[in-house]
């Protein structure tokens, strides 16, 4: 499978493509920073490009059979960034007819039957109060997912570590509560068995 992965020069950008090379996947990493190439594999195309530019977008996801969106908040990047990097992408997919995309966002995002623990609660309350914006993009990101006629899957996670996960095991749950704290590698490993499978289009699932 060709999997174009945006933020893929991100820390847990840079953990989904090794994760999809392991696979055996063919990787397009659509990158912001050009700097960031020193993280990533040599035997993979990289895209220098801007998710807000439609069609830098576009032309990294043609030809893919899949996409993978761990697009986050850097210093002064845009407060709708995530929204409108993901109307980019899924109307460059529709243009493109590439149907399958798994986007991670946190739990901030809630749905019915959500059963946040208290550490979720308390962990959302502050960065409601110091960046209030990230939350309300991430909730506009995925109304633009569920709005779209894609075949989407949106990640929901609590707080990201960079340690590495010391199994291959995970669990996901409709509605929590979510895990503490999830290493990116596993991060990366749930979203790329979640590229492969067809088990949770049109689901929020939560690490837990």
């Amino acid at each position: 499978m060709k999997i174009c992965i945006f933020g893929a020069d991100g820390r847990t950008g840079v953990e989904v493509v090794k994760k999809c090379l392991e696979k055996k996947h063919s990787v397009v990493a659509f990158v912001y920073n050009p700097e960031a190439k020193k993280y990533l594999p040599d035997d993979i195309d990289v895209v220098d490009g801007n998710v807000l530019n439609k069609e830098e977008v576009s032309k990294a996801i043609e030809g893919s059979d899949a996409v993978i969106s761990v697009i986050g908040h850097i210093k002064n990047s845009d407060p709708l960034m995530q929204t409108i990097g993901i109307t980019n992408i899924t109307e460059s997919m529709e243009d493109h007819g590439i149907k399958r995309i798994i986007s991670l966002t946190g739990t901030g995002v809630r749905t019915d039957g959500d059963k946040p623990s208290l550490f979720d609660k308390l962990g959302n309350i502050i960065i409601k109060l110091i960046d209030r914006e990230r939350i309300i993009d991430g909730i506009k990101h995925a109304e633009v997912l569920k709005e779209s006629g894609l075949d989407w899957t949106l990640l929901r996670v609590l707080k990201l570590s960079q340690s590495k996960s010391p199994d291959t095991s995970y669990k996901l749950t409709p509605h929590g509560p979510a895990e503490a704290i999830t290493p990116r590698s596993k991060v990366a490993r749930i979203m790329v068995d979640l590229v492969e499978s067809s088990k949770y289009v049109h689901k929020m699932p939560i690490s837990s």
